[in-house]
């Protein structure tokens, strides 16, 4: 039996390149997961030692091969050779064949184009080597950045619902944005 999603193809943008993520990538996920605005709207972190990226790595990304998913993608800086956030598909629903994207990015990294581009290339994946029929992608409505980068794809926003999230630094209450983009829709670009 094919399992695509065990061998995931790279990508090289101008000095940028998504590859699987590692265990290595640890102290690196550490370095931006420690930081609160960097996972404001995030269902996890701050990060408050190395340890929790290690189990991040061991706990979430790793044991997704067992549920049919990707591990996951690293976006490193190919000029210092530093993982500097991940994008990948977290979710998957069997029934639909459809996956759902989430992302990160080193704060230092934002507003540069890396995450408009990793998520183009992530979609295309999606759609030719994992064959999804579906990609899901949210953000809360507060998430002015993320709104940002699913404006320039071809997802649809398709409804809105109240969100809550208890943080270590308080309640998140907001509005959740849910898009789709469906493989007859997609044109390949």
């Amino acid at each position: 039996m094919k399992r695509p999603y065990r061998h995931m193809p790279e990508l090289i943008f101008g000095n940028y390149k998504l590859r699987t993520i590692s265990k290595s990538d640890a102290p690196d996920m550490f370095d931006y997961g420690k930081d609160i605005e960097v996972t404001r709207y995030l269902n996890w972190g701050p990060f408050t030692s190395l340890n929790d990226a290690k189990l991040s790595y061991k706990e979430i990304f790793k044991p997704r091969l067992r549920h049919g998913l990707p591990t996951g993608y690293a976006i490193v800086d190919l000029t210092n050779n530093k993982m500097i956030g991940t994008i990948d598909f977290h979710s998957k629903i069997k029934s639909e064949n459809s996956a759902e994207i989430g992302y990160c990015l080193h704060r230092d990294y934002w507003n540069k184009g890396i995450m408009s581009q990793a998520i183009q290339f992530l979609i295309k994946t999606g759609f030719q080597h994992l064959k999804y029929d579906l990609i899901r992608v949210k953000h809360l409505q507060s998430n002015v950045g993320s709104q940002k980068v699913i404006a320039k794809t071809q997802f649809k926003l398709i409804k809105k619902e109240p969100y809550l999230l208890e943080k270590v630094y308080g309640v998140l209450k907001d509005d959740m944005l849910i898009y789709e983009l469906k493989r007859e829709d997609y044109d390949g670009n």
